[in-house]
């Protein structure tokens, strides 16, 4: 048993590594087509899809103080001190991320499974596997307690189970179960604490906070079979901030967002500097992305740029529409799909 500086243990779980659910894998297979979605450049909620951070990259990780999964998709804040502990040879076959506090006491370990028919998920099937398998990990149950659900905002609730276990070599530990089930896949975490960490302060802020992570779950829009599309992520950021250049009242701004070759700019930037005339304390503007058809490198995108003057209780509404294009590596717009 591993100890840190200050003589507590360390969470180091024996033989093959942790507690997973084993649950038979089904076929699987879906094609997910995003052809047109409405989006708005503001959100009215916090974990909605269009405040999420923009990765840099594909792989998973925290970004912006949440863990992002780009292979299925979904994302939850981190809690304040909490370190994100990457993966190593040694991990479950479903591990996907493993988090601990700050002394590396107490380990959450996240998992996905597929499961095919979401049909065959249920409460009673699930708490008998995870039992289960906490003894196929040669652990001994001296205590579990009654299972606990927690809602999420979209997600459907949490399964918990709160176990006291004995491994082989007889130390006591605090395990938790946890198990989500959204459509065909099982998110698992599971989470390990050392018996003489159990029922102090320290734990139950710990897993105060982890309950806090989890009914924050949120879920990406997919683009192909599953998961995360970066270039998803690339043109959703494009769009936002071009909202944010036509709210600034700024031509040159606005023109960082156009192709060097669009055609007709002076045409815009008349029609803009028009549009955004007068005293900016006499009115307030808007700016929305209402529509968007993505097609490989390529997009179409409607925004609106509403303008409220005080002196009039009649918000005006303009709707302006571009050809998009991922031109040498980033988004631009290529030129206006309006008539006139």
């Amino acid at each position: 048993m591993k100890v840190n500086a200050a003589g507590s243990r360390i969470a180091e779980p024996p033989g093959m590594g942790f507690l997973f659910l084993k649950v038979i894998l089904g076929r699987f297979g879906v094609l997910v087509l995003a052809a047109f979605l409405i989006l708005g450049c503001k959100s009215k909620s916090k974990w909605s899809e269009n405040n999420l951070p923009l990765p840099p990259g594909a792989d998973s990780g925290v970004y912006d103080g949440q863990f992002i999964q780009t292979d299925y998709g979904f994302g939850f804040p981190l809690p304040p001190k909490w370190l994100y502990v990457r993966l190593s040879a040694e991990q479950e076959v479903d591990e996907v991320a493993r988090f601990s506090d700050a002394d590396h006491e107490m380990i959450v370990r996240i998992s996905v499974q597929v499961i095919g028919d979401s049909q065959g998920f249920s409460k009673k099937s699930w708490q008998d596997s995870s039992q289960q398998d906490l003894e196929n990990h040669q652990f001994k149950i001296r205590k579990k307690e009654s299972a606990q659900e927690w809602k999420t905002a979209d997600s459907g609730p949490w399964i918990e189970i709160p176990y006291l276990v004995t491994d082989a070599r007889g130390d006591e530990w605090a395990d938790e179960e946890w198990a989500l089930n959204k459509g065909d896949i099982l998110i698992g975490a599971h989470v390990l604490v050392p018996g003489d960490a159990a029922g102090t302060e320290k734990e139950k802020k710990f897993l105060k906070a982890l309950e806090g992570a989890l009914t924050q779950i949120h879920w990406y829009m997919p683009i192909g079979s599953r998961g995360i599309s970066i270039d998803r992520f690339e043109l959703q950021h494009f769009t936002e901030d071009f909202c944010k250049a036509l709210e600034s009242r700024s031509t040159s701004k606005v023109g960082t967002y156009f192709d060097d070759m669009y055609p007709d700019r002076s045409k815009w930037n008349d029609w803009y500097q028009k549009a955004v005339a007068g005293d900016p304390g006499t009115f307030e503007l808007k700016a929305a992305l209402s529509g968007l058809v993505i097609n490989g490198d390529d997009a179409t995108a409607t925004f609106t740029l509403t303008r409220q003057d005080k002196s009039d209780s009649h918000p005006k509404k303009f709707d302006r529409s571009f050809k998009l294009s991922k031109k040498e590596g980033s988004w631009k717009i290529m030129y206006s799909m309006d008539k006139n």
